[in-house]
């Protein structure tokens, strides 16, 4: 009997039967099945059907349930961070004040709404420049913001249309994006000190890669240190 192969583990047969490699291996063995009995074939059939682990599938099942993606835990992170000698629990190199600007300038974020906060760390080893280019690409940049605001100041005026609520966000929003752009220099200035310093405190290892490695390293732990004073 002639078998079609059909994909990986899936041969199928004129009759439309569908086989595996090791049951077209056995058929051939077996001279078409002939020297093998039914409770055999149905053993070898049963061998076949992969087995899932109670773990696995309470996992599968979570997994499915949260929508097809794997949720990640402060733990997780922390997990992840821990892996060498450039890995502090805490951001020693950064003096007490220099800590709280960089918690502000993540809520800041948090509070501009721009982006999921367990994919904020990297806004942190941003330029200013990067920082305007992101925001222009998402209309979020001051001139864009500013050209939103006089619009609903227009609408409001001439169709008396109730923008009150919309012109407080927009102006809040305003806010905030100037903040993140007057304080993005401080903020990856006081990284990089503490990367530096973290170098020194270990190999002294200055080479370019090495200390822009550190320096995106700081802004995951900083990340770290702002959610773990939240509990969340």
């Amino acid at each position: 009997m002639p078998f079609t192969k059909i994909g990986k583990n899936k041969n199928v047969s004129p009759t439309g039967r569908v086989f595996t490699d090791k049951q077209v291996k056995l058929y051939y063995a077996t001279d078409g099945f002939k020297n093998m009995d039914e409770e055999e074939m149905k053993t070898e059939e049963k061998n076949t059907k992969p087995k899932m682990k109670k773990k696995d599938l309470v996992e599968y099942i979570k997994f499915k349930k949260d929508g097809g993606y794997k949720k990640f835990k402060k733990s997780d992170l922390i997990g992840e961070g821990r892996k060498d000698k450039y890995d502090f629990p805490r951001l020693r190199e950064i003096e007490k004040e220099e800590r709280k600007i960089l918690r502000n300038y993540l809520e800041a974020i948090r509070q501009s709404g721009l982006t999921n906060m367990f994919g904020a760390h990297p806004i942190l080893n941003w330029t200013k420049d990067d920082l305007n280019r992101w925001l222009y690409g998402m209309r979020k940049d001051l001139d864009s913001l500013e050209a939103e605001k006089e619009e609903a100041e227009y609408d409001d005026e001439i169709y008396k249309t109730p923008y009150g609520k919309d012109l407080e966000s927009i102006e809040e929003q305003i806010k905030i994006i100037k903040y993140l752009l007057d304080n993005k220099r401080e903020v990856r200035d006081i990284l990089i000190r503490g990367a530096l310093k973290r170098i020194e405190n270990t190999d002294g290892n200055h080479e370019t890669r090495n200390v822009q490695r550190v320096f995106e390293k700081m802004a995951k732990e900083a990340f770290l240190h702002w959610s773990s004073l939240l509990s969340i």
